[in-house]
Formats: structure tokens, sequence, C-alpha cells
């Protein structure tokens, strides 16, 4: 079998194969893998996954016998022991994918996608276990990209709230949104090495990452068609788990805010930087910070794209300051921007985005439509799975940060969603709205998403991160000029 003989390879080279590497007076083992571990991430594999240059598919790890379930085990605990990671695992094949609406013949016109060894993926997953247990402590708080028990409403609700209280203490607040350039493909591989060494991680990791990051290669393919190979010179491993976690070492030390009013919200490159206060503070404070964030950006070879960074505003007022600027260019004020797939209105309302959400609802719906219509064969009960797994996550986003917004924009949403039931049920259209809903049990959409707020500031009540823990709590009975995220949590 073609798998077998490629772990039999590399069993060898694992254990003939060591480079020499820089030492650490904090060399110490790193944590053998043990079977169970190895079995319980095989068993997280996605089936129907492209494989990579070996063409291992993550059905056929799946299927392998006990005998070769302990011969992966060996080969990776080489990989631990002697801190090399195999060159058989650093090939990628990278797969240009058209992006929607753009021209074929300009090449910027396709995403690349990384592919690579199941098998590499696994050993990637083992070790970012060892690299967390690490590192997970020493990350700055507001940084929630690939984090334990964080995420992007997390990140989103610190914004609004930040944003918010401001409004609520009469001030405004200014806030900028970076476009960081290939972050993830431009990251500088000794840089890198040396802040792991900085943060005081462990020799033998950091050896096991200087050989893992070193000697990468690409090959693309079109069709039956693949390039020559090419060496990776720069950046962290796309397609790989431990990737994004290295980026968030890499970009760890980033200046800290210098006062309470300044407030850096990152998930891994989405990066936005505000500032509350007086108006006329608000510039001149992001300036300050913008012009400390350039220079750290130009030490590390982190490249902004100037043009395409956006700010907005958020204030009642007619008088705006001028424009912030980073190296020396104006970033206009926008009425509007898209941050982790919400839109931001100057004036913190969500009509906007909540408009865009029932677009993007009427296009799932049109996908599915032919599951889900009146002409399906399916169940109810199957047509009504379709709608909860994959329509009414579109339609439920974020909703703890918008969820409190006016009554008509939220009824447009639930419109859709009564729309939906109509077409699921093959009801007459004089049935009303709430019989329909009740007979198939579906909650209308406030009450599920006065459900997923409950759930979520239930979650993080406790939470350990201390950025969160700086979200305002506040009563939300109380009388507001606007209405906040708690307010989901008030009774009808």
């Amino acid at each position: 079998m073609h798998s077998a003989d490629s772990l039999g390879g590399l069993v060898v080279r694992c254990r003939f194969v060591k480079q020499k590497l820089p030492g650490s007076k904090l060399a110490t083992e790193i944590t053998p893998c043990l079977p169970s571990e190895l079995l319980e991430h095989i068993n997280k594999l996605k089936k129907g996954k492209s494989p990579g240059p070996d063409k291992i598919t993550n059905q056929m790890i799946q299927r392998m016998p006990i005998k070769s379930l302990i011969r992966l085990t060996q080969i990776i605990n080489g990989i631990l022991k002697l801190k090399y990671f195999p060159n058989e695992w650093k090939l990628a094949t990278i797969v240009p994918i058209i992006k929607p609406g753009k021209n074929p013949q300009d090449p910027s016109s396709y995403r690349p996608i990384s592919l690579l060894s199941a098998l590499s993926k696994i050993a990637d997953a083992i070790i970012l276990n060892r690299i967390e247990d690490t590192i997970d402590d020493q990350l700055i708080p507001y940084q929630f990209g690939f984090r334990r028990n964080l995420s992007t409403v997390q990140q989103l609700l610190l914004l609004t709230e930040f944003v918010r209280e401001g409004m609520d203490e009469g001030w405004d607040t200014g806030a900028v949104f970076l476009d960081i350039s290939k972050a993830f493909d431009r990251v500088w591989t000794d840089g890198l090495l040396y802040k792991l060494i900085k943060l005081r991680i462990p020799g033998s990791i950091v050896r096991l990452m200087a050989t893992y990051l070193r000697g990468r290669r690409f090959a693309v393919r079109v069709g039956s068609n693949l390039s020559s190979e090419r060496a990776i010179a720069a950046g962290v491993v796309q397609g790989s788990k431990v990737g994004p976690k290295l980026f968030n070492i890499y970009v760890n030390d980033i200046p800290r805010p210098r006062n309470c009013q300044t407030r850096l919200c990152l998930f891994a490159d989405d990066t936005a930087v505000m500032n509350t206060g007086a108006s006329n503070n608000i510039t001149d404070e992001l300036n300050s910070y913008l012009d400390l964030l350039g220079k750290w950006m130009i030490s590390w070879k982190i490249k902004v794209n100037t043009d395409k960074c956006q700010a907005v505003y958020f204030s009642r007022r007619r008088n705006i300051p001028d424009n912030p600027k980073l190296y020396r260019r104006a970033i206009p004020w926008r009425d509007s921007t898209k941050y982790l797939g919400v839109i931001f209105y100057k004036r913190l309302t969500f009509k906007q985005h909540i408009t865009s959400t029932r677009q993007k609802i009427n296009a799932v719906k049109s996908i599915l439509y032919p599951l889900i219509g009146k002409k399906s064969k399916l169940s109810l009960s199957n047509k009504l799975l379709l709608y909860k797994s994959l329509v009414r996550p579109v339609m439920s986003y974020a909703s703890l940060v918008w969820g409190a917004a006016a009554k008509s924009n939220i009824q447009t949403l639930e419109s859709a969603q009564n729309i939906i039931a109509l077409q699921l049920t093959n009801s007459p259209w004089f049935i009303r709205n709430r019989y329909i809903a009740k007979d198939i049990k579906l909650q209308p959409i406030k009450d599920y998403f006065k459900k997923l707020a409950v759930n979520f500031f239930r979650a993080i009540e406790n939470h350990s991160n201390p950025a969160i823990q700086e979200i305002p709590r506040y009563d939300p009975s109380l009388p507001r000029k606007k209405r906040r995220p708690r307010t989901l949590l008030l009774p009808d």
C-alpha cells in the first residue's frame, strides 16, 4: 500500500537524520505522543478533503490498521525526540482558485489554496498542543485569533461595548481598521525564531520549529499540470494547524496602547485601533499610536496596504476631526466598514448589516431551494435540519452584538424565516406564520437571539482573559439613549 511505504520511509529518515540547530539553556524534552492522542486527531479528520503531494487521503488514514497507527506514533515521537521535521512533509501543492466575479486572465484574481500532506497535519496538531501548553498564557490578551475559548464574536462585542460606552458618556470614538498585506506569507522566519526564544519557549520546541519552517517548497497544480518545485523564503505554513499560532507569536510584541482610552483589537491579522475621548484629541491620539505601530511593522517586515485601510468616526456629530495618518498618508473617515463579518455604521446602528444579512440568506436559500423547496422529496425533519444547520447560522452570526437593533430591522429577518418556514412545510399562503412556527417547533428569531445571548453572557461571566473581563457590565433595564447588547437579556 502506498501509504504504508511512505510511513516506513519516514521512520528510517527520522532515525538517522538530525540537523544541528541553535541550542538553548531552556532545552527540555518534548512530551511524547500516545496512540490515544494520535487517534483522537485522526478521528477529527474531515472526509472528502483533497490530499497533499503524497496522495494520502484522510479516509486512508482513518482506515489504517492498529499496526500502522503504532508506526505513525513512532514517526511523530521520532520527530519530537530528534526535533526534526521530515522534508517529505515540507512540500505543498498550490491550487489556484478563481475568486467570484473576477477576471480569469488576471493572476491576482486567484486565491492560492495550499494542500499539505494529511499525515503532516496530524503531526501539526500534536506539535500545536505542545506549543499551546507553553505559550497560551504569554499571548497578549487582546489577541483573540486562533486561541482556546476565544472567538470573533467576543472580539466584536468588545469593540461594540467600547464604542457604546463612550457614546453613553458623551465621548466619540475613532477607529482605524488596518489591511495587512499577505500577513501569513511575509512572516520573517529568523525573526519568528528570535521571538520564540525571547518568549522563553523551551529550546527543544524552538529547534523543532526551526526545522519545521526552513526548507519549505511548493509546486503549483493547474488541472493535471504540475509545475517544478520552488523554495519558500518566508511565511508561516499555509494550511497548517501550527501556522496561525506562530503568527500570533510573531505579532505578540506589537506596541501596547499607552492609555486606557486607546484600545487594540486583534483577530490574527485583522487589526483595529480605537481611541475614545474628546473629539479634539482623538486624531492626535490615534496618530501617536499609529506612528509607533508603523515603526514596529517596518522593523519586523510587516507590510500595510494604506490604500485599503479604513477609518470610521463613531459619533452623532456632523463635524468630525482630521483624518488619521499612517506613514504620513491620510486614512479618510468612512460612514461604515466591515470588521470580522459585521458592518459597523458610524452611528453604531446595524441596519446596513441586517440588510446585508438578509441578502446572504436569500443567496443560501436559492442554493438550497432544490432541497428545501416545494418539489423536494426530503422529509420535513430533514428540511428543518438543513435550515437550522446552513441558513440560521448565517442569520444569527454575532447576533448578540446587533440583535438589540430596532424592531423594524429584526422584523426583516423574522420575515425571512417565515418565508422559509412556508417553503419547508408547503403550507398555503393564508396560514398564519405563528401557527406554522408552532407546528414545527421553530423559535421566533428574537427569541432565538435571546437564547444565544443568555448562553453567551453566561459563558463569559468568569472568563480568564483580561480583555473580556474589561467588557462593561451594566444593568440593561436602566433607561439609555441607545439599546446595548445586554438589552437582549431583558424579558419581553
